[in-house]
């Protein structure tokens, strides 16, 4: 096994000469806000792709967008009547909430390139996000539901980061596989929610907002070509 790893990590010394590069992540980034907990009971993770752009052996220009979805609600009652052999909607009413969440960041990365195959990094990125939250008191958001709410919202923000890079040894000189993990920090405007149309004068009923900060990771792995 440490053979074979130090094949996969062994190179020529040199960088491998790239333009492109893809990889598939996971990650987060922080709900620092309480009424998170409306919407779910913990945070889950988004996946998602980031492509990356070499501009020298030393910087990138990295774009990634995640997707995720987090919802929450309350259990439905029903009551069983053995004489008619039927169920019965009870009395017991449920709501549901879902967040779909929608995370792209776009910027650079500095890297200091060790060896052939271990370059720690930092990076520096813009981050647009877009989330839509729906409301309602059946188990399906559609018009057939007494209360919906269906909105969306955007909010804008930074996030900076330290990695390390791992990268295997070139395959045929046109690729390279690479794995890499990195942890900082984002801050996010508010994302906004309202009924729409709603008040007087068909105006607009605002009715709280959702926010990301604090601490952020990702890991992942793709190729080099």
């Amino acid at each position: 096994m440490n053979t074979l790893l130090a094949t996969l990590l062994s190179g020529s010394g040199t960088q491998f000469e790239y333009t492109y590069s893809l990889a598939a992540e996971v990650g987060a980034v922080a709900q620092a806000d309480a009424d998170w907990d409306i919407a779910s009971n913990w945070q889950a993770n988004t996946t998602g792709l980031r492509l990356g752009y070499q501009l020298n052996d030393n910087l990138d220009i990295l774009g990634s967008v995640h997707w995720g979805t987090q919802g929450n609600g309350s259990n439905y009652g029903y009551y069983y009547y053995e004489d008619y052999d039927d169920s019965h909607n009870s009395s017991m009413s449920g709501y549901e909430i879902q967040v779909s969440e929608t995370l792209i960041h776009l910027g650079p990365k500095m890297s200091w390139n060790i060896n052939s195959w271990l370059a720690p990094y930092a990076t520096a990125q813009g981050l647009v996000i877009h989330n839509r939250l729906q409301m309602s008191d059946s188990a399906s958001f559609d018009e057939d539901s007494k209360t919906l709410i269906d909105d969306s919202g955007l909010a804008f923000g930074a996030t900076g980061a330290l990695g390390l890079e791992i990268r295997t040894r070139p395959i045929a000189k046109k690729a390279q596989l690479f794995f890499y993990g990195e942890t900082g920090a984002s801050a996010a405007t508010a994302i906004n929610f309202a009924l729409q149309s709603a008040g007087a004068d068909e105006g607009d009923i605002n009715i709280g907002d959702l926010r990301y900060g604090g601490s952020y990771f990702r890991v992942g792995a793709g190729t080099k070509f």
